[in-house]
């Protein structure tokens, strides 16, 4: 009966398939691209930085439009002019822009509160289709961002200047040519230009094609030509040291002193050997603290510098409509005494390896990708090793995906895990098949997936080991016209399956959910469905939460692809209820949250959220998250932020034999960055990362040698 159930659930997934592909195939015929060549001028002196220079004055410079609104797939609702120029040392950018809608530019610090606020910027591959990937963002009052596919840390030192006037903004930008790195073989790079528009969720581009849906994708970009006299030489070197001193009470322990450092050494012109010695992970400062009922483990980011330097190398498995599952999940390494490790990518291949030494502990991983010089075929195969005494784990993982860059997607992956904890060798594989199928309003994913009961890599994550089923996707979004009062709806639709090794459900999850987007930016969204989780008692258990949110100046419809609906806006108010079983009880959630800003620079954050489980043994368990957190912008490189956290109470139950315990935690923190070219500064008191502070008072500089920091 088992197996009539699950050859079933394949024809409908099957089927579903079709019919979608079906729908699809006639824009997957729009292949055209409008991919033209651009030839960047070499100028014997640099044009002018202020905004408010006459473009005349950039008239040698190249010159292109952004015709096309990628999100709505039409053309651009207002003009976008480009001009492009370099020195041979530096690239030259200035953007003008028309803008009627009302304008967001609320952020002054760079780096801080990107996607919050209108936006241009400029993606450049120098390797074309291989190699590493840049982005230089600027925002109309010229506050800046910058990514890279080299090092999630990217972060260099470059200039743009920004100014509004009625109708429109410009922005101008300056970089550096030697903070990228590529052959620049022919001097032929791949070139996208971008302008957002938030309040409407316009996305134009420059080169682009009828199906595509994504801005920045490289199979889209265009041509930029004559970067030839202005290739960067051999990368240089890096060596980061550090001095921090920490102040606490007597009693505490906590007062120390230390030197540490961070090396980069090039050894081609796309890959590195890079490494930590001594490390300090004091400036931990993202709160991610949360009382949002749950069943599973809570996953959180890393931020540790060693092990996000190379991230983009790792995990780079597909997956659809499949729970968390992480071979490699950094946060559950302790802190090394010293790292070492190595990246970089050659031709269609990329590379990355670290080992992590502690203390009586050793952590490696080592990850392997190949991609078609289309990028439509990838493979990916990863190793992942922990050892310490008593204690031995390695998983080996496999991947292939294939994605058209147009409207289809489909992947394979295996894992194996062995080591100590693994008592049974054959129910230590995880088997994941999946597609997907998508537009820029339109997306559908299918999966079935096999997760043996000892497939838990002790440096990996799985939300739920012991599954085998599968799980639908299916979402639309309905884009409106600037005249409506309507900017989007979305409909979307979940279900999962899963049985165990016993053959008996172990997990179900169906959700409906409607989200609503107004021109004014408020946003209403509601859900129903339910969840099962079967639990270690034996216990297949409801975990349900379903209820209804309304955001005030909310962001704007993304793509059906998106971990989210919405983009985010930085002053946002959200009122958010949930109700539902979970576990032997009812569970009422509130969530209240609003951020508004405090002056020109400043912005001040308030949150109260609430459960409230009515246990079914009579017991009313509450638990409260109090937060209030207040951030300024002291200029356009240091910032200044202050945290207050309490967390008080008693959690819901999910069993009535494992009754939790109350909770009672304070967290305050304040920190203050400070960056320049070759220096940072922290100043710092606690740790908003902890569920309590840690008494302790942190001074720590950083000064970096030959190259800038993430270069």
């Amino acid at each position: 009966m088992q197996t009539t159930k699950g050859w079933t659930a394949v024809r409908v997934v099957g089927l579903s398939l079709a019919t979608c592909a079906a729908a699809l195939a006639p824009l997957a015929a729009q292949a055209a691209t409008n991919a033209i060549p651009l030839a960047i001028p070499t100028l014997q002196s640099p044009p002018p930085l202020e905004p408010s220079a006459d473009p005349a004055r950039w008239k040698d410079a190249a010159v292109a439009s952004l015709p096309w609104d990628v999100q709505h797939q039409k053309a651009a609702s207002e003009p976008t002019t480009a001009r492009l120029a370099t020195d041979g040392t530096h690239i030259y950018v200035r953007f003008d822009v028309t803008q009627h809608e009302a304008l967001m530019a609320q952020q002054h610090t760079n780096d801080v509160g990107d996607g919050t606020d209108d936006e241009v910027w400029i993606d450049l591959w120098p390797n074309g289709n291989s190699g590493f990937y840049y982005q230089f963002a600027a925002t109309s009052n010229g506050t800046h961002y910058q990514y890279s596919s080299e090092n999630t840390a990217y972060a260099p030192t470059w200039v743009s200047f920004g100014a509004a006037y009625a109708g429109g903004f410009t922005v101008t930008m300056k970089i550096p040519i030697a903070v990228m790195r590529g052959s620049g073989a022919g001097g032929a790079w791949k070139l996208q230009l971008v302008r957002i528009v938030r309040s409407t969720g316009e996305r134009q581009v420059w080169s682009y094609g009828n199906a595509q849906t994504n801005g920045d994708d490289v199979n889209y970009a265009g041509v930029l030509n004559g970067m030839a006299p202005a290739v960067a030489s051999r990368a240089k070197p890096r060596i980061a040291l550090y001095g921090l001193g920490g102040l606490g009470s007597s009693s505490s322990g906590l007062t120390t002193s230390r030197m540490g450092g961070d090396f980069s050494v090039p050894i081609t012109a796309t890959s590195s050997v890079y490494g930590t010695l001594h490390p300090d992970f004091s400036n931990v400062e993202v709160d991610q603290q949360t009382i949002s009922p749950t069943a599973y483990q809570r996953s959180f980011n890393e931020v540790r510098p060693f092990f996000t330097q190379g991230a983009n190398y790792y995990e780079r498995f597909s997956c659809s409509a499949c729970p968390f599952i992480a071979q490699l999940y950094t946060p559950s390494i302790p802190t090394p005494r010293d790292g070492y490790a190595f990246e970089g990518k050659q031709g269609q291949f990329s590379f990355a390896g670290f080992d992590a030494v502690g203390a009586s502990r050793n952590d490696g991983a080592a990850a392997l990708g190949y991609h078609t010089p289309d990028n439509h075929w990838s493979l990916t195969a990863q190793t992942v090793a922990a050892n310490a005494p008593g204690l031995t784990d390695h998983v080996d993982t496999g991947g292939i995906s294939y994605n058209d860059s147009k409207h289809v997607s489909a992947y394979f992956d295996y894992g194996y895990d062995h080591g100590t904890n693994v008592a049974d060798p054959s129910q230590a594989q995880r088997y994941d098949l999946g597609t997907y199928l998508y537009s820029n309003t339109f997306g559908f994913a299918a999966s079935l997936r096999k997760v043996g009961r000892y497939y838990e890599p002790v440096d990996g994550f799985v939300q739920h080991a012991d599954i085998a089923g599968y799980a639908v996707y299916a979402n639309k979004i309905w884009l409106f016209d600037k005249k409506s009062w309507l900017n989007s709806i979305q409909f979307a639709t979940f279900e999962d399956r899963y049985h165990g090794h016993t053959g008996g459900l172990n997990q179900t999850d169906s959700s409906l959910s409607l989200d609503i987007l107004t021109q004014s930016r408020i946003d209403v969204n509601a859900s129903v469905g339910s969840s099962y989780l079967l639990l270690d008692s034996g216990v297949f258990t409801p975990i349900s939460q379903n209820g209804i949110g309304v955001t005030w100046h909310s962001g704007t419809a993304n793509d059906p692809g998106s971990n989210g609906f919405h983009g985010s806006s930085s002053t946002p108010t959200s009122l958010v209820y949930n109700t539902g079983r979970f576990g032997p009880g009812r569970v009422d959630s509130w969530v209240r949250s609003s951020t508004m800003r405090a002056g020109p620079r400043g912005t001040l954050s308030l949150e109260a959220d609430d459960t409230r489980a009515y246990e079914d043994n009579a017991t009313t368990n509450v638990q409260w998250l109090e937060r209030l957190g207040y951030s300024y912008a002291t200029g356009t490189n240091s910032s200044l932020a202050i945290g207050m956290r309490r967390i008080i109470g008693t959690p819901p139950l999910l069993d009535l034999a494992n009754q939790p315990g109350f909770t009672r935690a304070w967290n305050l923190s304040f920190a203050y960055h400070r960056r320049t070219p070759h220096d940072e500064l922290y100043f710092a008191y606690g740790d908003a990362s902890q569920l309590s502070t840690l008494p302790q008072l942190i001074v720590k500089f950083i000064h970096y040698f030959g190259a800038e920091k993430g270069t």
